[in-house]
């Protein structure tokens, strides 16, 4: 422990010295906006932007210091917020000392621009969504990589189908259908190679002039062919409605899927297992039991990962395991009562059976009296 690191780690870690970063970032942020607005090159108020540059460093690298020193060491390492806020601090610390380097380290200059991600780090709901993301990460690469082979077929296919098209576009007096903007035939241009066919579908997955820049040339030139003619909108056709409307949406679906709140699905699969912790041994009629094994839950048959469980079949276990419970309270008390009046029978059976003993001759004697 260093000399009073944990009074400097509790002031730097306040609400007020936490919000006062926040806002020299964002005012940071402001700064590079307005500075791109009225003087893109720097040619006219440079000394103010420069000044205002060299206060942002100074703060930020005291800032800096202070959160090094209440956190040393292993603490403040292992938090990938703090690796990044060193790097950005450091690459302006270079800029304002304008070290001699080689051209190409001048367009470290560029990164001020990301501090602004240094807001993640204090505001707590940034911050969430930023994990989330994070975390959604694999999955969604995992669409995407379908996605990318389901892009390079359709580029494949249509280097085959549509090279040749409007390759003597320069030489037709006045027909200009098969020739780009560039000048270039579409066939060449678009459909020439497998990374030119690759754009041209990237540009059709994004809805970018798609019908009339890429399909249509495609569809015309076989006019005098109907049938490739047809063909070929159905190949457009079917990778638009592939990529475009299912794909994506898959993208879209499984990264909502892995941003679910990590608390919330702690807090979920806490409450779930309490409830099956409960219900654990019980039972309800026609076989409808909840059981646990390992990760799974098993209800009716059917068996649901507690790590993959969605608010909706959080909410219909609870629901089953409640009503279960509800019904296993309702069958005790009908227990209990139909216990009680067995107890009342078996009461006023011992009465009638003391006054049966009463008529029998001699039933007062003593050896009667003890039986």
């Amino acid at each position: 422990m260093l000399p009073h690191q944990e009074k400097v780690e509790a002031f730097y870690n306040s609400n007020q010295v936490q919000v006062l970063v926040a806002c020299l970032i964002g005012l940071n942020f402001l700064t590079n906006i307005v500075e791109k607005e009225i003087d893109p090159q720097a040619e006219k108020h440079e000394d103010v932007f420069l000044g205002a540059e060299y206060f942002y460093n100074i703060c930020f690298t005291i800032e800096l210091m202070i959160n090094l020193y209440g956190h040393w060491f292993i603490a403040f390492w292992r938090s990938r917020w703090n690796v990044f806020d060193v790097v950005v601090v450091s690459i302006g610390i270079i800029n304002m000392l304008q070290l001699d380097l080689p051209p190409a380290f001048s367009m470290l200059r560029m990164m001020r621009a990301f501090r602004v991600f240094r807001l993640f780090k204090r505001v707590h709901s940034l911050n969430k969504i930023v994990i989330a993301i994070a975390r959604a990460i694999p999955g969604v690469l995992n669409a995407f990589v379908i996605l990318a082979i389901v892009m390079c077929i359709y580029a494949i296919l249509a280097v085959e189908f549509y090279y040749e098209i409007g390759n003597d576009c320069k030489e037709v007096n006045g027909d200009s259908r098969f020739m780009t903007p560039r000048g270039g035939c579409a066939g060449e241009e678009y459909f020439g190679t497998f990374s030119k066919s690759l754009y041209s579908f990237f540009q059709v997955l994004t809805g970018e002039s798609w019908s009339e820049m890429v399909a249509r040339p495609a569809i015309w030139f076989f006019y005098d062919d109907p049938i490739r003619a047809l063909g070929s909108g159905a190949f457009f056709v079917s990778y638009v409605l592939i990529t475009a409307f299912v794909l994506t949406n898959v993208v879209v679906a499984v990264l909502l899927e892995k941003m679910v709140d990590p608390d919330s699905a702690s807090a979920a699969q806490a409450v779930t297992e309490e409830a099956l912790a409960a219900a654990e041994g019980d039972g309800t009629e026609n076989g409808d039991a909840t059981e646990r094994s390992g990760d799974t839950i098993r209800q009716n048959g059917v068996e649901i990962s507690i790590e993959k469980m969605t608010p909706d079949m959080f909410q219909k276990t609870v629901t089953s395991v409640s009503s279960q419970v509800e019904q296993l309270v309702s069958d005790s008390d009908k227990m209990s009562s139909e216990l009680d009046t067995f107890r009342s029978d078996m009461a006023a059976l011992r009465e009638q059976v003391a006054d049966v003993i009463r008529c029998i001759p001699g039933s007062y004697d003593k050896e009667y009296q003890t039986r």
